[in-house]
């Protein structure tokens, strides 16, 4: 890809496409002979500071150029870059593809838009800044918009002029409730992926009625059906007075009081009306919160309740049920005035917003947990929201700044009417979002038949199945109450199960069909261990914080473990959800070694490990030392293990490149009954990458036996 690293020479540029400059009939010597090989679909151009204004450059070039310099001298956006001379340099990228851009008062607040043939971007207000003019460079850029200021002359067409509460300081007057509803009315319309069934569906069996005030909390009749909406939000640390409970069940019933009410939940109501819908569903109101009976036969109804809702409402921006839905736009988010002369020699008042890809859409799950997602996006980083945000047909998301819209047919905010495909994020890490749960993508990305044997399965590559994306994303996330791990995701199960593994035995996180490399998962980072038993040892439910899924999959020695027997007993009425106990029998090759702590280096190939030398744990066999890698840190503490105690090594047969996946046991303390109680009982303790050679080495001579881990 060609760069311009001296716009004064302009007479080396040769081949101008005349076609390719917008705004006047001579060839533009930058935007027409810039074309990106490494960016297909992007243009990149690179411009200095210009002393004099080049004359064989198109007005969008030179007014693009100015924008960027006055935001440099403005302190909004940042040189990075210098060129062989030392002299600071700056990238601006924006997207050629055919795809229709708004124009003249389509762009305006307000303005009508059609999604039916793609999203509408306007190309020349949407940059993005960037240090390089490469692929790596795009991963890495900034992205920014420019919008002419509320009444006032825009430069060019597709610039749009904004509206003055674009400008305003808090979101109370900003959102836009028309461009709500034509979301809606598109969806209903325009998505066959967002079709509501024929039938309305059958009310859950508490909703609040919010047609009148006080609203009330209503028990529908058995097979009584009407559109409701749903509520996703943050508790938080206080619980509101209206929260319903055994004492407070009648009281909630003849109604509730309007101060009794969170400021969230106030938002929730005063939304679903101006929406024309007549009941809500909120969790904390209509699950009575002290009976365990109702919680677990609500929790495990969940699936139902988000999926049937016509909308789910999402305090994505507050981090407790006081924060509400409007508040105050933070200085650093609001929009920044520039000057900026024009093609005609006039100054334009121009506003400009950076960091595209942090506003208008929800960020990615997964473990890029970021500091920016805690500051703007609080809702983001709980775990029941996840399954929340999955198993809804459409959110409507209010942020610090304005609505954000999601469905399988739209990602959109108000600012601009669609993004889809071509938002500003790299292309290859699309976030996970509720189109994971889309049979027509998943089916793509799971084995065309169901494995003949459970060795058969493990052979299999498939390490991007959404089960496994789901897992690794949802552990990231935050839980309040440690016992709500499985139930949280119990809604995603059933859906996997139900599209995707109809044949298959879910057990506690892990599936029958891949449980040999279901079972190959490791922690990431210090995790600590819930105070309350909750799974066995075998899954990652035992522990907190995120895991990564077994990668190795592809590469089995079936013969080295097989699975004979697993089984979990479930503690309520959802199959899904809580378990009280599990178990897995494997028959497998298992040695024993001393645990040492210690500094560790790799004989094989003299590296050191990423950890602190005096903080190794090392497994010792056979006067061998290995690198072990603990589920959790706090085993060392809490009395789980100690340095010296036995411990022991089981061969799994699954490969990293020289490297071979075993799991790292403990006796366990206390043997629960199974059909096969003559096994020796373990519990797992961490894991270990282990030299084949070395391995053998370990166990010859020893006989295959029958592990139970429980």
């Amino acid at each position: 890809m060609a760069n311009l690293d001296d716009l004064n020479n302009f007479s080396k540029l040769k081949n101008i496409d005349h076609t390719s400059s917008p705004n006047n009939n001579a060839p533009c010597v930058i935007c027409s002979t810039i074309r990106s090989e490494a960016l297909p679909g992007y243009r990149s151009l690179r411009f200095k500071k210009w002393r004099e204004a080049p004359k064989d450059v198109c007005a969008r070039c030179a007014f693009a150029s100015a924008v960027a310099d006055a935001c440099v001298e403005q302190g909004i956006l940042e040189c990075v870059s210098f060129d062989i001379n030392g002299e600071p340099y700056h990238n601006l990228l924006w997207e050629v593809e055919n795809q229709p851009h708004l124009g003249g008062s389509e762009a305006n607040e307000g303005g009508n838009f059609d999604t039916s043939h793609g999203p509408l971007i306007p190309r020349w207000s949407n940059l993005l800044w960037a240090a390089g003019d490469s692929a790596y460079s795009l991963q890495r850029a900034r992205s920014f918009e420019i919008s002419t200021a509320p009444g006032k002359p825009s430069p060019f067409p597709d610039i749009p002029i904004r509206s003055p509460k674009w400008t305003s300081s808090s979101t109370t007057n900003v959102m836009n409730f028309d461009k709500a509803r034509a979301w809606l009315r598109i969806c209903e319309q325009s998505h066959p992926n967002c079709a509501v069934a024929s039938r309305t569906p059958n009310l859950p069996a508490r909703v609040l009625d919010v047609r009148n005030l006080p609203v009330k909390l209503y028990e529908p009749s058995p097979g009584e059906s009407a559109p409701y909406l749903c509520l996703s939000h943050c508790w938080g640390t206080t619980r509101p007075a209206c929260m319903t409970t055994a004492e407070t069940l009648d009281l909630n019933r003849r109604g509730i009081a309007w101060e009794d009410l969170a400021a969230t939940f106030r938002h929730a109501i005063d939304v679903t009306r101006r929406l024309g819908f007549d009941y809500l569903w909120i969790d904390s109101i209509c699950i009575i919160q002290d009976s365990e009976s109702d919680w677990r036969h609500q929790s495990a109804e969940m699936i139902n309740i988000y999926e049937n809702s016509h909308l789910t409402l999402c305090a994505t921006a507050s981090e407790d049920d006081h924060g509400g839905f409007y508040g105050d736009i933070p200085p650093e988010r609001r929009p920044h005035k520039i000057t900026v002369k024009g093609p005609d020699g006039i100054d334009y008042e121009l506003l400009v917003r950076t960091n595209l890809s942090d506003r208008h859409l929800p960020l990615p799950w997964g473990v890029d947990h970021d500091e920016n997602r805690e500051k703007y996006f609080p809702l983001l980083t709980r775990a029941w929201v996840f399954q929340e945000r999955l198993l809804s047909q459409r959110l409507l998301h209010f942020t610090k700044e304005e609505l954000l819209w999601e469905c399988s047919g739209l990602l959109a905010c108000e600012c601009y009417p669609g993004i889809g495909l071509h938002d500003y994020r790299p292309k290859h890490s699309e976030p996970l979002d509720k189109r994971i749960l889309s049979l027509s993508e998943a089916a793509s990305r799971v084995p065309k038949r169901k494995p003949e044997s459970l060795e058969e399965a493990a052979a299999l590559e498939v390490d991007e199945t959404p089960w496994v994306r789901a897992v690794e994303c949802f552990t990231a996330l935050s839980l309040s109450f440690p016992r709500d791990k499985l139930p949280a995701l119990s809604g995603v199960a059933k859906q996997i199960q139900r599209r995707l593994r109809p044949d298959d035995d879910y057990l506690a996180g892990l599936w029958r069909s891949t449980l040999l490399p279901d079972l190959c998962w490791w922690s990431v980072g210090k995790k600590q261990i819930p105070q309350r038993w909750r799974g066995p040892s075998w899954s990652w439910v035992s522990i907190d914080g995120p895991i990564v899924m077994n990668k190795f999959r592809q590469r089995a020695k079936n013969e080295i473990c097989k699975v004979l027997d697993a089984a979990v007993r479930i503690a309520g009425p959802d199959s899904m959800g809580e378990v009280e106990s599990g178990y897995v029998v494997l028959s497998g090759t298992i040695c024993a070694g001393r645990m040492k702590r210690g500094p560790h280096v790799d004989p094989k190939i003299l590296r050191y490990p990423m950890s602190d030398a005096r903080q190794d744990v090392l497994l010792a066999v056979s006067g061998d030392e290995r690198l072990v890698f603990l589920d959790c840190l706090e085993y060392l503490n809490d009395g789980t293990v100690a340095v010296g105690q036995e411990i022991f090594c089981l061969r799994m047969g699954l490969y990293h490149d020289a490297d071979e996946f075993c799991l790292i046991l403990k006796q366990a303390v206390s043997v629960e009954t199974s059909t096969m109680n003559e096994s020796p009982c373990y519990e797992r303790i961490g894991y270990m990458m282990g030299y084949s050679g070395d391995l053998d080495r370990w166990c010859q001579g020893q006989p295959r036996s029958t592990i139970k881990i429980i």
